[in-house]
């Protein structure tokens, strides 16, 4: 197993440590995938967390939901964090990480029948929808936000301090389309 060099800050939720040791179980190739908390999106210890996944890893994607708490008991936002285990830069930094917003309960996008092959066949529907896509995606079930990992990296690097210090990611799941079409417009 390889061990991570890696700070996690005092501040961070306990569900953090296990992104960490559940990496240190994976092959190359291999994933790994979380529902906690969406906090470490934007909080200042995610900065750790981003910056452990986009060295380590090709982020295959982060799924947050417009509609409904995962958790019905617990009073936090939650995301699902998919990963992949890569030791290759370029791989890395070519990957684009999907960014997903559902915009209606998962038991409408997977059946919720007790018929265990139409449940199965609507979650592979999902995953391949979410995979295959290149490009911004939108329409009434969900959005997808496709971005390039290597992006992410930059746009939380300092170049006057020389080291990673985070970004916002959750605007890429929760911001409208036009919010970025104006950035993009605005960019000069």
């Amino acid at each position: 197993r390889k061990e991570f060099n890696f700070s996690i800050g005092k501040r961070a939720g306990i569900y953090a440590y296990f992104f960490i040791h559940g990496a240190k179980f994976l092959k190359t190739n291999s994933r790994l995938g979380f529902i906690c908390s969406n906090s470490w999106l934007d909080v200042d210890f995610g900065k750790y967390i981003q910056e452990f996944f986009l060295n380590n890893f090709k982020i295959i994607a982060i799924i947050g939901s417009k509609v409904e708490r995962w958790f019905e008991d617990a009073d936090i936002n939650t995301c699902i964090t998919v990963v992949e285990k890569s030791v290759d830069e370029d791989e890395r930094n070519n990957n684009l990480v999907k960014f997903v917003q559902f915009k209606k309960p998962l038991n409408t996008l997977i059946s919720s029948s007790n018929a265990d092959e139409k449940r199965l066949d609507d979650f592979e529907k999902l995953v391949n929808l979410i995979s295959s896509t290149k490009e911004f995606t939108e329409n009434e079930n969900l959005k997808i936000l496709p971005k390039k990992q290597h992006d992410l990296f930059l746009e939380g690097y300092d170049d006057t301090k020389n080291r990673y210090i985070g970004s916002r990611w959750s605007k890429y799941i929760r911001a409208p389309k036009v919010f970025f079409e104006i950035l993009e417009e605005k960019k000069n």
